[in-house]
């Protein structure tokens, strides 16, 4: 230590001094790293919140982080938060569902956008990297508005139709076993994509989707597979054998695109006459809305959507019900077949 060091390290030690304190007493506080700014913009509050809390907590933390700076404007952005009020907040809001309207985004992402603003910023206020909560008075539904609830499901004669037709449409082999999958296990379309070939136990005859590849990560999902995949199945494993992803994509060993999977339903009613557009998220709402009123109990329904369960169930119930799931999953597999 230099002089001039020893000379700055008395003058911060006397500090403590003059307010009663013992040095001695301050090592814990001191040995502490803290990330401080003495004055950050809005962007160093996402910065700050995307280290220490979206990377290591949140799944796909790139594109959570991609939506927020995809509608912040830049002048906002380099704001100073310590002497933003209401008013400032409620304009920066505002200004990023004008962006994101001026961009072509759908309804509901701006409003997204604003609740992962708002997070960041009550994240930085709790760990004490900011101590303004001007914002927390105002609420999302004030500045944007949410998705609208898709309550649409497909008939009994459209599935039956897809599946009778399924050979026939302009998709790659893969995806057409994708959309068979998708059809029976009412599975996200997530959680095809980044299934392994060891999630696939054609043994057992059973379709394990891992819990890191679980929306929100809660609990892997066990689902029994009927002989009518068995095949499908075998195929896509004997193909590329060097390959762990049971559905990769065309450039390697990687998970298959989500965005492009979800093109098969484009093609199912371009190509099938009789079969209205739809989304390949709304085949999960399919599933759940025959099976239940074919008399399926809604445990098991619950069970093959990979719904968490709720009350007590949630915290004692871990069965994976295959015998029942297995008994309901053959008996839609039957209807889709229309027999």
């Amino acid at each position: 230590m230099t002089l001039a060091q020893a000379r700055e390290n008395c003058a911060e030690q006397m500090k403590f001094v003059s307010q009663g304190l013992d040095p001695r007493k301050m090592e814990a506080v001191k040995s502490v790293l803290v990330d401080h700014i003495d004055n950050p913009t809005i962007n160093d509050c996402i910065e700050y919140w995307f280290k220490n809390y979206c990377l290591p907590r949140r799944d796909k933390p790139a594109e959570i982080k991609l939506r927020i700076t995809s509608c912040l404007r830049t002048l906002w952005a380099k704001q100073y938060v310590s002497i933003m009020d209401k008013t400032h907040f409620s304009a920066m809001f505002k200004a990023m569902n004008d962006k994101s309207i001026e961009k072509g985004r759908g309804k509901g992402f701006s409003f997204n956008a604003i609740i992962e603003i708002r997070s960041a910023l009550r994240f930085c206020v709790r760990q004490g990297f900011i101590d303004n909560t001007q914002f927390e008075a105002l609420r999302p539904g004030d500045f944007a508005s949410d998705y609208d609830v898709r309550e649409h499901y497909l008939s009994i004669q459209e599935c039956k139709l897809i599946w009778a037709h399924v050979d026939e449409l302009n998709i790659t082999d893969r995806n057409k076993i994708i959309l068979r999958c998708a059809m029976v296990f009412g599975c996200r379309i997530s959680e095809l994509c980044s299934a392994k070939k060891t999630d696939f136990d054609l043994k057992a005859m059973l379709f394990t989707t891992q819990r890191e590849n679980t929306k929100g990560a809660l609990h892997s999902i066990i689902r029994p597979i009927p002989n009518d995949l068995l095949a499908d199945l075998q195929y896509m494993k004997e193909q590329s054998p060097s390959f762990k992803h049971m559905f990769p994509n065309r450039d390697g060993d990687y998970p298959a695109n989500s965005s492009s999977v979800s093109q098969i339903s484009k093609a199912c009613h371009q190509e099938i006459e009789g079969v209205a557009p739809f989304r390949m998220h709304d085949l999960r709402r399919t599933i759940s809305t025959h099976l239940t009123d074919a008399g399926c109990p809604l445990q098991f329904t619950e069970k093959l959507l990979g719904h968490k369960m709720k009350g007590v169930l949630a915290i004692y119930n871990k069965s994976p019900m295959l015998d029942g799931l297995t008994e309901w999953v053959n008996r839609w597999v039957i209807m889709l077949k229309g027999e």
